[in-house]
């Protein structure tokens, strides 16, 4: 598996941002449209995903991806300085990256090439100490029986999962993406029978979003 750093980058407008007129909002988001063709070749965006409806407190949640983590911050920051960034607040900022996982070797959809889906569910979590203190082998066991129950919902849900530890608040980061928000229930619904749910210590927040072009995404609002 290639490794790469991935960010999902979540903001939220602020009141500043509805005291802009039409003209001054357009500007706005052309300059961060730009930035990102600025960035291209450097840092990949997976999708732009609006959160209205979902979620309170984020608005846009957009997945980078880059062979270096100092383009996607040195991006980040360039946003943040831009006439937008100074309308958004930053609720929250996940940082990973796509690395060989210890039972078997499941390369994420955006490497493998296959286009985004309509909707995408983000969740980071981490698991009990007790979860890591387990033999190998059962470990591997309680992977295998959820691997076995999220396959039942293939290829209608993509999973990308990559290695979080170190980089945040969080072990590892988890993103569904599908066309179909029914088949995303049941999903997460059949999950929770997986016997590895209890050595589950948090994973919230749930981030869903609905993809959206990059200057669409980000005109919503």
């Amino acid at each position: 598996m290639v490794e790469q750093f991935t960010c999902h980058f979540a903001l939220k407008y602020t009141a500043r941002w509805n005291e802009l007129s039409d003209q001054e909002k357009k500007v706005a988001i052309n300059e961060v449209v730009l930035l990102f063709k600025k960035y291209e070749g450097k840092v990949g965006l997976r999708g732009s995903y609006v959160s209205q409806a979902f979620q309170a407190h984020t608005d846009i949640l957009l997945w980078m991806y880059a062979d270096r983590f100092e383009d996607i911050q040195d991006l980040q920051l360039e946003i943040r300085r831009s006439p937008l960034g100074k309308s958004v607040d930053t609720p929250h900022a996940f940082t990973g990256m796509t690395k060989s996982f210890e039972f078997s070797e499941h390369p994420t959809s955006f490497q493998m090439g296959i286009p985004p889906r309509d909707y995408l569910c983000f969740y980071p979590f981490v698991r009990t100490p007790e979860y890591y203190l387990l033999p190998k082998w059962e470990r591997g066991a309680l992977l295998k029986d959820h691997g076995q129950i999220g396959h039942e919902f293939v290829p209608g849900i993509l999973t990308n999962g990559v290695h979080a530890f170190g980089l945040g608040d969080y072990e590892w980061l988890l993103s569904f993406e599908t066309d179909d928000l029914g088949l995303l229930v049941d999903c997460v619904r059949k999950l929770r029978e997986s016997k590895s749910r209890l050595y589950m210590q948090n994973e919230t927040p749930f981030i869903v979003g609905r993809l959206f072009d990059l200057e669409e995404a980000l005109s919503q609002f």
